[in-house]
């Protein structure tokens, strides 16, 4: 984990409990319907200890492979990937409070995710195939042309897929489910036409 997403991780710990005695005891949560309330001290604390499961599990996976094959640019992208991850979901964490201090619109959430998404589209050429991050599928695990050719891809659709991410959390009506349906929606139709688009392209190789 490089050390901006440590730092990004305790400026958001620092802002989560410079809020805390400003929020109400009881939140209601804009994930669900019916509102049901969450308590402030799981709005403030479940994002942070979220993010350190995260940078934790990143450096389990490093640990456990500490003696395998992967070269070392392998490994700058995981960092770098970790980071990013961390730092995102930070700002989204800092867009959530936000919002409950009424300081700000969670639209911001959903832009934050769409960045995240883009940041992490631009270095998916140069995953190699591994047990952790990747599009992980018996296809793409049975051939190495295929797992680059998949991952170049991704990378490439990965860009316009964030930036539709952010355009439709400005564009959508604010409300229940919108913000879901702005960040998933894209997420979903990048997914299945790189899953689609790998197999046929396994198959044709297979052909050959």
């Amino acid at each position: 984990m490089p050390w901006w997403g440590w730092a990004a991780w305790a400026m958001a710990l620092a802002f989560g409990c410079l809020a805390y005695p400003h929020l109400p005891a009881d939140i209601p949560s804009y994930l669900q319907s019916n509102d049901t309330p969450r308590s402030r001290f799981w709005v403030v604390f479940d994002g942070p200890a979220v993010m350190l499961g995260i940078m934790l599990l990143w450096y389990a996976y490093r640990w456990w492979k500490r003696n395998s094959k992967l070269d070392a640019s392998f490994w700058s992208t995981y960092r770098y990937i970790g980071g990013v991850v961390v730092v995102c979901v930070s700002l989204m964490y800092a867009a959530d409070l936000a919002h409950v201090l009424d300081r700000a619109t969670l639209r911001w959430e959903a832009t934050a995710s769409g960045l995240m998404f883009m940041l992490i589209a631009n270095v998916l050429p140069r995953v190699r195939p591994n047990g952790w991050i990747g599009v992980r599928v018996s296809w793409t695990f049975a051939d190495e042309r295929v797992w680059t050719w998949t991952h170049r891809l991704c990378g490439q659709l990965g860009i316009p897929a964030g930036m539709l991410i952010i355009l439709l959390a400005w564009l959508l009506p604010a409300g229940h489910g919108m913000l879901e349906v702005a960040m998933l929606v894209p997420v979903c139709l990048w997914l299945f036409i790189a899953l689609v688009a790998s197999y046929m392209y396994a198959r044709r190789l297979r052909k050959l």
